[in-house]
């Protein structure tokens, strides 16, 4: 019995009265100890499923599906660099919660994203194509870009995506856009290009922005700095949206 009040209340939380309501008089009319679901008439099917926010907590998302036991962040298992279609069909065959990729432009066809990491400026794997592979699963979403000029392309696609289907996942859009330990010249994305078309094309995301880093492990490193976390502050501070930072556990 508790069970089945349980699922009316569920029901009526999600926007299905009337199955509720009618759960509950079957729950209080029929005899406890023969009570089953199939005898409800109860249509399931029917049941819609509840749309997750694309601005929404990963880990909120991840202990919905039962992926992790507590919202704890050292749970979740990540896929990076899933950038050719090889790579990125051994991400969705693994078990790995969450996916990641880089996007830069094709220097054959102008504004043309495509997911590869520099130096590499080829790929057999378009953004299109793998948005439309990876939101055919569970996995959540991070796009880290590379360049500026891949940056406003490709979040037309990704608001053009959302358009056609229910992205139903918290999606993460990255970029390094400033400069970093280690690193002799700045190659960091402009930070008012990446966050300003955040705010104008695709606002409901969390925005995640690091610093361009290099590690050398038989040379001597610089750290990160106070300095450096001040202007990131002062550049992310007040955005309205989730915000984390990508970095380096070495430095």
């Amino acid at each position: 019995m508790a069970a089945c009040v349980a699922l009316a209340v569920a029901l009526a939380l999600i926007g299905n009265l009337p199955q509720a309501l009618s759960l509950l008089f079957s729950v209080m009319s029929a005899p406890i100890d023969f009570l089953t679901i199939s005898q409800l008439n109860l249509d399931l099917s029917v049941v819609p499923t509840p749309t997750i926010d694309t601005g929404g907590d990963m880990l909120n998302y991840l202990l919905n599906l039962r992926k992790i036991g507590r919202k704890d962040g050292l749970l979740v298992t990540w896929y990076h660099a899933a950038n050719s279609k090889s790579e990125m069909e051994k991400a969705l065959k693994s078990d790995a919660m969450a996916v990641e990729a880089d996007i830069t432009v094709s220097p054959l066809e102008t504004n043309k994203p495509i997911m590869a990491h520099p130096p590499d400026i080829l790929s057999d794997n378009t953004l299109q194509e793998w948005l439309d592979a990876v939101l055919n699963t569970d996995k959540a979403v991070k796009l880290d870009f590379k360049t500026n000029k891949a940056v406003g392309p490709s979040l037309d696609i990704l608001v053009k995506k959302a358009s056609q289907v229910n992205v139903n996942r918290p999606v993460w859009l990255n970029a390094d856009i400033l400069k970093g330990p280690n690193v002799p010249i700045n190659i960091a994305v402009n930070a008012s290009l990446f966050l300003s078309l955040i705010q104008e094309k695709f606002p409901n995301c969390t925005v995640s922005t690091g610093w361009s880093a290099l590690y050398l492990p038989l040379f001597p490193n610089s750290t990160y700095t106070q300095k450096m976390v001040e202007e990131m502050h002062s550049l992310v501070g007040k955005l309205p949206q989730r915000v984390t930072f990508p970095v380096r556990a070495v430095m």
